[in-house]
């Protein structure tokens, strides 16, 4: 008889929840906004290329980052774009790019005014060997010192300029000279305006400062060309000295060499007995 009353109530309260009406008016979970803590900047406007040690940007409110920067148009153009963390191998590493750039150019104009959109763009996101390398550039007289306020969530980039200056002096390539390229040397990764050498004969001499980074000394304005390097990638020239080079026709292996502390150098390198020689002034 007690089998019998448990039974009952059981299939009761099975009925019951049977016969609920459903919520109709059931909403689906909130998209709850997503708020960055931090934002960087890579780029020739912050001579920051490295994912690992990119340029910190202040943030300024909810999703809201800003830097102030000089933007100077070049001929390449890589003035800055933006990643989400910093200390990841860049193929770690989510970047914030143009949501469209230039035909066959790595870049888009940035404009002045928030109509500047955005998109993601990493290995793991995009597949291996379809990472966007693109860049916000500056199109003919639009050289200026800007404030850029950028939310990563809504995509875009505000970009203010403050003041006006003059567009970039590109090199001209001379046949017979050689250049330096790197984030150590004055001209960044512009491989298209490097900052040229004074030749005399075989030898070819720098005097002027270097910053932390690398550096490497092209024949031609192009990334597989003739380039002298280090024999050893990483090679640190800081302290000063003798270092032996070597002629890499088609700039592989990329041995380049390292500067770790800021200052004056003279840089000797003689291009018959492949030596650079390295004062700190």
């Amino acid at each position: 008889m007690k089998k019998t009353a448990l039974l009952a109530i059981l299939c009761g309260a099975l009925a019951i929840v049977s016969c609920k009406k459903p919520d109709d008016n059931k909403q689906d979970p909130i998209d709850i906004e997503k708020e960055y803590t931090e934002l960087y900047a890579l780029g020739a406007s912050v001579n920051k290329w490295d994912s690992m040690d990119p340029e910190p940007m202040k943030k300024v409110g909810k999703n809201l980052f800003e830097i102030e920067v000089d933007l100077i148009k070049s001929n390449e153009n890589k003035l800055i774009k933006f990643c989400t963390t910093k200390g990841l191998d860049w193929s770690q590493t989510d970047y914030l790019v143009p949501a469209t750039v230039e035909a066959d150019k790595p870049y888009g104009f940035l404009k002045e005014g928030d109509g500047n959109k955005l998109q993601h763009s990493s290995e793991k996101a995009d597949g291996v060997g379809n990472l966007k390398d693109w860049f916000f550039g500056l199109e003919a007289g639009k050289s200026g010192h800007y404030r850029l306020t950028v939310n990563p969530y809504e995509l875009t980039v505000k970009a203010e300029k403050l003041s006006s200056l003059p567009d970039k002096a590109e090199a001209v390539w001379e046949e017979g000279m050689v250049y330096m390229v790197g984030d150590a040397t004055p001209a960044g990764w512009d491989i298209n305006s490097p900052t040229a050498m004074v030749k005399n004969g075989d030898i070819f001499t720098y005097e002027g400062p270097l910053t932390p980074g690398e550096m490497k000394f092209p024949v031609e304005f192009r990334w597989d060309g003739p380039t002298y390097m280090a024999e050893e990638a990483g090679t640190d020239i800081t302290a000063g000295g003798d270092f032996t080079v070597v002629l890499s026709p088609n700039g592989d292996p990329d041995n380049k060499f390292k500067v770790t502390a800021a200052g004056n150098y003279k840089l000797t390198l003689d291009t018959k007995n492949l030596k650079l020689k390295v004062e700190a002034k």
